[in-house]
């Protein structure tokens, strides 16, 4: 295991940038240093080692080429042990791996780069202004692992600026100044009177054009939003300077403005402009796949959206207003009181009246299969809509289905869009049985579906979810996903809602993975809480249930371990994931789950629930951040996506029904 070697004073014990080099050194007897040979004018001494102590570690932990040189300065006794042999040490040994891992955190700080951002906006959000200049060199030393372009001042990164911009507001490239609030000031209520709403395409936000170039945006509880829409501006700014600086020239600029000039005269005559635009757009010093990724991020006036990045110079200010110690209370309060409401129209029973023979299911989820799998629609038209389908050759149908409901699941968005009257009559059976929809969310973003299942009996459903019975009454709360720290927020007010006829809460969410693929299943057999290393195990799953998952899913695996809760989507570089994948056994990361737990286990402790809940916590993977070519941009295929999905969803309403 370990080999004596010696060295001499001079000798380079390990060269920079070596990548079949994964040698771990425990220093006897002599003195190195640790050396950055590559600075521009001179050696940048790093750290002295002296005997007694270990370098080395890092590569084989982090499987990166060599850093930094280290080069003896004294003659040197060493024991040389491989890097396959750390890394069996650290998975057969947990107290060798924790004691690694608290050198590696709290001596070497190597999260120190993640502190210092999330100090930053901290200070700037506790301030009321944050400082996008300041932090956007921080966020990019982190060199998240799914923003591949970080490392680049000059190569255009389109997938990673797709997803930013997915996430922002659609007038990002001509917004200078955003106004975050987490109550709408009363002489603005309701906003919609006085601005224009400005749309997201895929992240739920409440945004309002106060004025050319200064939007007002909501932000929901916690930080995580907060940091959420940072992050993502921060990216936006990084990717919009190399796009600024291919253009800054007098001759592309002035190119530019005359386009612009003659496309306007042009739009008077309604002639139409795509094949002008691109032949204009070739002329521009990008390559031909970098404008098919600027018509990716912008398929529609690509040039106007250059013209303002080139103007606009990435000048974003950020002016945070919040109520002291609320943190959007108010909204959640408004919710959830919605949401006793509906209880009362569905059941006819206030929440705080509910009979005690009344089970409450909560499961967090999405707005479609848990209600899908329960609307007997699908049974009775599941053959028109393969039909309609197959009319149309869709593509779909040429994909292998083990479940062919999920097929028809898979098909039906697109069906419905089609005929929006069947859309009409699947919504008419869905609240015929017992589903009401809440969709108003009173700027929460979360959707709720009600479902009582005595309106069930009978009923066809799913066929991988077992009949409704009438041995007892259950009301079903299928909220929608909250985000981040929200979570913690949304699960309180509905335990203290519905807490002495709760029975289960059921968390189905989208995860990353650390090891497998996507589609596969994750199997969390605890939370750690990225910011403090809080560890919080949780109860499996019986061997039953998952050998039916298994089942369900014969084409996908289950990962079972340790989920790590992120601060934020792009607050993760290679180094996290490979410490928390090494050192904790993680297997995935997720966002909520922490904030859930941490509040479940609260009210279970206090007696806010009258007896020990059953707890459900399956993820599926949407992507896989750990991996080189993982692309944040790339959606999910529904091949991928549909069938653990529904899986998740039976087996959970397997155990509720």
């Amino acid at each position: 295991m370990l080999q004596r070697v010696t060295f001499t004073a001079g000798d380079e014990i390990i060269r920079q940038g070596a990548e079949d080099d994964r040698t771990v050194y425990l220093l006897e007897q002599g003195v190195v240093d640790v050396v950055d040979p590559s600075a521009r004018f001179r050696h940048i001494h790093i750290q002295t080692i002296e005997g007694g102590y270990y370098f080395g570690e890092w590569e084989p932990l982090f499987d990166e080429p060599r850093v930094y040189a280290v080069r003896a300065v004294q003659d040197c006794i060493c024991y040389a042990m491989p890097g396959e042999v750390l890394l069996q040490l650290i998975e057969r040994s947990k107290a060798f791996a924790q004691a690694l891992g608290t050198i590696l955190r709290d001596k070497q700080g190597v999260f120190a780069g993640f502190d210092r951002f999330k100090l930053e906006l901290t200070r700037g959000a506790n301030n009321g202004y944050i400082n996008i200049s300041r932090l956007v060199p921080l966020y990019r030393r982190l060199q998240p692992a799914l923003h591949h372009g970080a490392s680049s001042s000059t190569e255009l990164d389109f997938h990673a600026l797709t997803y930013a911009v997915r996430r922002l507001p659609n007038n990002v490239t001509h917004t200078f100044a955003y106004l975050l609030l987490d109550e709408i000031p009363a002489v603005y209520d309701p906003p919609e009177w006085f601005f224009p709403v400005i749309k997201t395409q895929a992240r739920r936000r409440d945004v309002w054009e106060m004025l050319p170039g200064k939007s007002m945006v909501l932000i929901r509880s916690g930080l995580s939003d907060l940091i959420d829409l940072v992050t993502c501006l921060c990216l936006y700014a990084f990717e919009a300077r190399k796009i600024r600086r291919r253009l800054q020239y007098h001759d592309v600029a002035s190119a530019l403005q005359r386009y612009l000039g003659e496309a306007a005269h042009e739009a008077t005559h309604q002639r139409t402009e795509s094949e002008r635009e691109l032949e204009f757009l070739a002329t521009l010093p990008f390559s031909e796949d970098e404008l098919r990724g600027l018509r990716t991020v912008w398929p529609e006036n690509t040039t106007y959206r250059l013209n303002e990045i080139l103007r606009h110079r990435e000048m974003f200010t950020i002016d945070v207003r919040r109520r002291k110690k609320t943190y959007n209370q108010h909204r959640t309060e408004l919710w959830t009181t919605q949401l006793g409401a509906a209880t009362r129209e569905l059941t006819g029973f206030d929440p705080s009246e509910l009979p005690a023979e009344l089970e409450v299911h909560i499961i967090s989820s999405n707005t479609h299969s848990v209600g899908n799998c329960l609307n007997p629609y699908f049974a009775e038209h599941k053959s028109s809509i393969l039909d309609w389908a197959s009319d149309r050759r869709h593509n779909l149908l040429s994909q292998s289905w083990t479940h062919r409901e999920d097929l028809v699941y898979a098909i039906a968005r697109e069906y419905f869009a089609a005929n929006p009257e069947e859309l009409r009559r699947a919504r008419e059976s869905e609240r015929r049985h017992g589903v009401l929809r809440i969709e108003e969310t009173v700027s929460t973003g979360i959707e709720v579906q009600l479902i009582d299942s005595e309106r069930l009996l009978g009923a066809a459903v799913d066929s991988g979810v077992p009949p409704v019975s009438g041995d007892s009454r259950k009301l079903i709360v299928n909220i929608d996903y909250a985000f981040g720290e929200q979570a913690g927020y949304i699960i309180k007010n509905l335990v203290m809602l519905f807490g002495a006829n709760l029975r289960s809460i059921s968390l189905l969410g989208k995860a990353g993975a650390l090891l497998g693929d996507r589609g596969d299943v994750l199997v969390p057999s605890a939370f750690i809480h990225q910011s403090t290393d809080q560890f919080h195990p949780l109860p499996l799953p019986s061997e039953d249930s998952l050998e039916r998952l298994r089942a369900r899913l014969p084409d996908r695996r289950l990962h079972i371990g340790p989920l790590l809760t992120v601060d934020g989507t792009l607050l993760q570089n290679r180094e996290m994931l490979q410490f928390y994948r090494r050192i904790w056994g993680c297997v995935g990361l997720e966002m909520e789950g922490a904030h859930y737990y941490r509040q479940v286990l609260e009210s279970s402790q206090i007696g806010v629930v009258s007896e020990p809940l059953k707890l459900q916590f399956y993820y599926y993977v949407s992507d896989l951040p750990g991996r080189s070519e993982a692309r944040l941009s790339e959606r999910l295929r529904l091949a991928e996506g549909v069938p653990p999905l529904y899986a998740i969803t039976r087996e959970i309403l397997a155990g509720v029904l």
